[in-house]
């Protein structure tokens, strides 16, 4: 099975959090050492109280590193077998 790309699970983590309703500064350190830069920026947003920017920026980063710039296609995801093709 494929690995996913670098940064998904821990970005994907980290938008569960903040639905949640955790703290800014406690998913700004789940966020801290993942090396991407959607992650670097969302960490910096978090410790500014900017929950919705960095929120939406997760997000953004999330579709894209799924394979497509609007989230449609999830490349990654139907390369490894995990969602169904649309007819």
């Amino acid at each position: 099975m494929q690995a996913p790309p670098t940064g998904y699970l821990e970005i994907e983590r980290a938008l569960r959090l903040l639905e949640r309703g955790e703290s800014e500064i406690w998913v700004a350190g789940k966020l801290h050492d993942v090396d991407h830069p959607a992650a670097a920026n969302a960490t910096t947003l978090l410790r500014q109280g900017q929950r919705h920017q960095a929120h939406l920026l997760l997000e953004a980063a999330l579709g894209l590193l799924a394979g497509a710039a609007d989230g449609n296609e999830l490349g990654w995801f139907s390369k490894a077998g995990l969602c169904s093709e649309r007819r």
